[in-house]
Order: C-alpha cells, then structure tokens, then sequence
C-alpha cells in the first residue's frame, strides 16, 4: 500500500482494495509499488478584481424553522440540497447547549428528533469545531465532542464512527459522504469511507475536505487531477473543494484576508480582491455550482466565481449571528435573532 494512507482498522480483501484506491487519491500517490514523487510547489497566485453589487434593502428573504414544542432555541448544524436541516434545540431560556438538547431534522413540517446512542451527551453538538454533514438522501456523518465517537446515521439509526481516539473530529465531507476528519492535537487526517467504513489515516497534516474523485485539500498541501501541490502556509490556505475541482481558500498574508480560487481548468489560482467597503473576508462553505458563501463579522456574501461577483446578504427583521452553510439552490443556513426577541433561532436565507 502506498505510505501516504495507512489502514487503522482490520478489513476483508475487498476492503484492501478500496484503501489501495482511497490512498492513490486522497495522497497523491502514482500508483502501488511505485516511488511517491515528491509535491509540485503551487503556482504563484494571479491578482483578480472583482465587482460588489450596488443597492441597499434586503437580498435575502428569511424562512425559519420551526421549533419543536417546549423548546426555545435551536442552533444550525447542517443543510442539503433539498433545503433539509440538522439542529440542535435547546429548552433554556438562555441561549447556552446543556445535556438536556435534542438533536432534530427538519424536511418540511414538524421536525423529527433524533435520538443518540445510549450513553451520548447532546450538550456539545452544537461546537464550531468540525463540521456537520447532511446528504441528500437524508444520512448524516456528525461530530458530538464531550469525549464521544463521532456518528453515522443511516438507515433511520446512529452507528458510532471508530475514529483512533476522541479528539479526531470530521472537518468536512464529499456529496457521497466520504469524510475527512483532523486530530485537534497533532493535525493527524484520516480519511472516512462510508461504504465500509474504513478508516485509513493520511500522510498530510490538517486535511479540510474532499470531493468526490478523491482529491483533497490540507493546510499544506492540495490535490488536483495532475500532481499534489505544496501549499505556502505564508500565503494562503486552502479550505474546500467541490465535485467539479473548484478550490476556495484563504489569504493569511498581509494586513486583511482575501480568498483564493483555483478552478480545476485553470493553470494558477486567482486572488480574488475583497468586497467593496470590507476589511477582510474569509471562506464559509462552497457549493457544487461553483458559489462560494464568505464574510467577515456582519459582512456576508455569496461570490460567485465565474462571474468575479459578490453578491451582499442582506436581510430585513433579524441579526445574523452565523452563516454555516450553502447548497446548491443557493440557499444560506444560518443563525439568527428576530429584532426586539432574545431567542436564537435556525434560519434558511433564500436570495430575493
């Protein structure tokens, strides 16, 4: 087996030919049994301006979720294409996760609480560390933190992920719901196949997603169809990759962030100039129709790479709290307050 993937739990033969395959894609490798050439360095970036669209008023009209009865908040964890929610309700009157949670999915209606394992705490689903992943099909590869495996849920019942440890949490997942996850302490990455479960751990440090071809994105490192590029950490940092090889990320460099694109056909990312009137922006979620959600603090956008656009979200009646999430509809699952009201409530924004 090639050295950029190591398997961590027994599996059949079948099994092992899956890690082969997993580990050329998620590593870069030319093949089993040849030597690993060593990462390209990435291209220098291209400057690219791009155009805010002018207006005030609100861009975005507000759909809430509904709350289940007794509860008096809920915070977002996951959205799909179909306008489907993952959250988690809340009974206090303060807007602080306890045991006493419920996690719920939401697809039209009254949502549907999930019942965790026996033995799960639900009070910190709602971390900001990781991320939550909902499939159109309704399966679910979640983190649930207080020192818990993280989840699957399929087939209308959880099943624990067996993670080498606790502090390994899911960073991000590919449609078919393929995970990578990134030990909190050392960087370690692990790649989750959902098929089999097969947990194979990565060579790279701090791996941000995967698509569904296998190709990855890292702190360090990238994977497009023709090598694995050294990323300088100095500069940029990438953070998602969808389906059609489009690449977001970061600027770490200079006095304000700016993000960082690079379309699978292109020969060099782009650095993208910041919105209009901002003093920074920073990469949200990307979606499969090349949408990316970023903001910083009470700026959000969508931006849209093909036409070199940020579009602002703008809302009428609520304060956003956070933006999570972007489907392809070009639906924003977000976190928000209704003016004069203290509760904190889940929110699908739909552009007007």
């Amino acid at each position: 087996m090639p050295s950029e993937l190591r398997r961590i739990r027994p599996g059949s033969p079948a099994r092992l030919l899956l890690a082969v395959v997993s580990a050329a894609l998620l590593g870069g490798a030319v093949g089993v049994g040849q030597a690993q050439s060593a990462p390209a360095p990435t291209p220098r970036a291209q400057s690219v301006k791009a155009t805010t669209t002018p207006g005030t008023g609100a861009t975005f009209s507000v759909q809430v979720v509904p709350l289940p009865a007794g509860f008096q908040h809920a915070f977002a964890l996951a959205l799909n294409n179909k306008g489907h929610v993952l959250f988690v309700a809340h009974k206090g009157t303060e807007a602080r996760a306890n045991d006493s949670d419920v996690l719920h999915l939401w697809t039209g209606g009254t949502p549907k609480a999930l019942a965790l394992p026996r033995g799960f705490k639900t009070g910190e689903l709602a971390s900001s560390v990781g991320r939550s992943c909902l499939a159109d099909d309704g399966r679910i590869v979640m983190n649930t933190f207080s020192e818990q495996a993280a989840l699957l849920y399929s087939g209308g019942r959880f099943t624990p992920i067996t993670f080498p440890n606790t502090d390994i949490f899911i960073q991000n997942c590919a449609p078919d719901l393929s995970a990578v996850a990134s030990d909190l302490n050392t960087g370690q990455s692990y790649l989750w196949q959902p098929a089999t479960g097969e947990v194979l751990e990565g060579n790279f440090e701090g791996v941000n997603d995967i698509n569904r071809a296998g190709q990855f994105v890292a702190d360090t490192h990238l994977q497009r169809p023709e090598v694995t590029y050294s990323v300088n950490q100095q500069q940029w940092q990438p953070k998602f990759i969808n389906d059609a090889g489009l690449i977001l990320g970061e600027d770490v460099a200079g006095d304000g962030a700016s993000l960082y694109l690079w379309p699978k056909a292109d020969k060099q990312p782009s650095q993208v100039a910041r919105p209009a009137g901002t003093d920074a922006v920073f990469p949200q979620d990307l979606n499969e129709t090349g949408q990316a959600l970023v903001g910083y603090l009470n700026d959000q956008f969508i931006y849209t790479h093909a036409t070199r656009t940020y579009r602002p979200i703008r809302v009428d009646g609520w304060t956003l709290q956070v933006v999570l999430a972007l489907n392809e509809q070009g639906w924003v699952l977000a976190q928000a307050t209704q003016t004069g009201q203290k509760a904190v409530r889940t929110v699908l924004l739909k552009p007007k």
